[in-house]
């Protein structure tokens, strides 16, 4: 039987679960799946696994006992399920660090913790462009020593191994040096939407941070309250997107690093509108 180790979203899994059962068995289908869950309803299955419905603490235990999990499947499949019902980024994150736990104590599995990490701390993207520094003699501790604000030793030895890890840096054996390559990170969306609030909310904070850190001649802080029509909002969007495709076309052209920057970009409603979702 497929195992439970292998998903972070449980309704992939039931997918998968429902396919390796019918394969096995033919006769298997919705309305038995429904039945190992203790559910009466011919549409339980569908339902669940297209986001109509969550799985209660009861249908879960059920189900549960009927594919006889040993007691560590049954507390993994018991996070992935509180990790997709939770309402909360603390709970999204709370949750995920547990599944990182209980999967790291299954070693048949890959995880991604990696991937979670280099997206979750600010930190790591500063020190992938520090590390390219023509001036850096492969000592961690010249790094430690330039970022702003200051991080360990041994967050930084972490973080270059890290790096090397994901292929996301490579060291050219030619001239001593490392350089930066064009490998992008395959994470899930479950995974990337959590880790990426957290990098938000670290950057968010830095940015606030800065404006006591540094003088006004090494920074730049705009904000601008904007009222307009509603139809004029997607282009709103386009103007910053432009800009921003601007701003990475210009940094793909730099070279010889010198010093890093962190530039950051916020739009959100300061208003209701009822006839738009709260969260997209």
């Amino acid at each position: 039987m497929i195992s439970v180790f292998l998903f972070i979203d449980y309704r992939q899994y039931f997918s998968a679960l429902y396919d390796d059962l019918k394969a096995s068995k033919p006769s298997f289908s919705y309305r038995s799946f429904s039945r190992m869950a203790g559910s009466t309803s011919p549409n339980f299955f569908q339902y669940i696994r297209d986001r109509k419905l969550n799985i209660s603490a009861h249908a879960l235990s059920t189900l549960a006992r009927s594919l006889k999990l040993g007691a560590k499947e049954e507390e993994y499949l018991e996070t992935i399920v509180a990790f997709d019902h939770a309402k909360t980024h603390e709970e999204k994150n709370k949750y995920f660090r547990r599944i990182l736990q209980i999967r790291g104590q299954n070693h048949a599995v890959e995880l991604q913790k990696e991937q979670y990490d280099f997206v979750s701390h600010w930190y790591i993207p500063v020190i992938r462009e520090l590390v390219t520094c023509k001036d850096y003699n492969n000592d961690p501790q010249w790094i430690a020593d330039r970022i702003v604000p200051s991080v360990t030793l041994a967050q930084v030895k972490k973080s270059i191994t890290l790096l090397q890890t994901l292929g996301l840096i490579t060291y050219d054996e030619s001239n001593n040096h490392w350089k930066q390559t064009n490998r992008t990170i395959s994470t899930p969306s479950e995974v990337l939407s959590v880790a990426a609030i957290n990098y938000h909310i670290n950057t968010i904070e830095l940015g606030k941070e800065s404006l006591s850190r540094f003088s006004a001649q090494q920074r730049d802080v705009r904000a601008v309250t904007l009222g307009l029509p509603k139809s004029k909002v997607p282009e709103l969007k386009s103007m910053i997107e432009t800009f921003w495709s601007d701003l990475l076309s210009f940094a793909n052209e730099m070279h010889d690093v010198e010093q890093v920057m962190q530039v950051n970009i916020q739009m959100f409603p300061m208003s209701k509108d009822d006839n738009c979702d709260k969260k997209n």
